[in-house]
């Protein structure tokens, strides 16, 4: 989707950062709709249909923690969500897992949160197949039986934008070069992904995907395409049926 043709909702409780971020979008041409709590923005979700949805997260009324919550319980669809916040009020896991696809810092600058929002509104299928840029410092490597029996033993679960995964290997968040092994399905899946968090307690990662290569493109994007939680990033890698009989196909 072309950022003029979006239909985008900016929610925060500061008058004057509201009235910015609004006319940084009206100068893009996106439609533009604002709220000043999660309540306003909750009400507006049920009555438009947007396309994507920038929220403070510390509001009075409602944060915007509780309304994407709701919005997930209560809409028939869900918008795509950055979040902004100049507090840590949840743990980059907790917020991928609700379903956000960005989280930024306060302040932000204006081309930074353009240039994310153009990022998500691109279909993953142009975002994927484009070759990365610049270099890893690392990698992750992954040597599955098949992804149907890792899915189906909770080595791995895709969201709608990445995936979690079990892993003894340390790592720090930042990019990563992909390189997953499926004998069974005789797949090397090569790519790029951005890990946006680590648990070493728990051996997991979450892994945002940025990059697949054209064999096993359309592979993963089946994956990722039906995801009941509706999170972006897994924070576990607890995994629902359906998905381990797509892998199998």
């Amino acid at each position: 989707m072309l950022l003029k043709n979006a239909s985008i909702l900016v929610v925060d409780d500061e008058p004057d950062l509201l009235e910015i971020m609004a006319e940084w979008f009206h100068r893009e041409g996106c439609t533009v709709l604002v709220a000043e709590n999660g309540a306003q923005a909750l009400s507006l979700t049920q009555d438009n249909h947007l396309d994507l949805v920038v929220s403070d997260i510390h509001m009075p009324v409602m944060d915007g923690v509780t309304m994407l919550q709701k919005i997930k319980s209560t809409c028939a669809y869900l918008p795509s969500v950055i979040f902004i916040t100049g507090f840590y009020d949840i743990e980059p896991r907790e917020a991928y897992e609700l379903g956000a696809e960005a989280i930024m810092s306060k302040p932000t600058e204006r081309m930074d949160l353009v240039s994310a929002v153009t990022r998500i509104l691109t279909p993953r299928e142009e975002i994927w197949c484009m070759s990365p840029a610049g270099k890893a410092d690392a990698v992750l490597l992954a040597d599955f039986e098949s992804l149907a029996s890792a899915l189906a033993r909770g080595l791995i679960a895709f969201g709608r934008g990445g995936f979690c995964i079990d892993s003894t290997l340390q790592f720090r968040e930042g990019p990563v070069d992909l390189l997953l092994d499926s004998c069974h399905d005789q797949r090397c899946v090569k790519g790029r992904g951005i890990i946006r968090w680590v648990s070493p307690e728990e051996s997991r990662l979450g892994v945002e995907i940025t990059s697949i290569d054209a064999a096993n493109l359309r592979w993963i994007l089946n994956l990722t395409s039906t995801n009941l939680s509706q999170s972006f990033i897994p924070r576990a890698t607890g995994v629902e049926s359906h998905l381990a009989h797509k892998a199998s196909r």
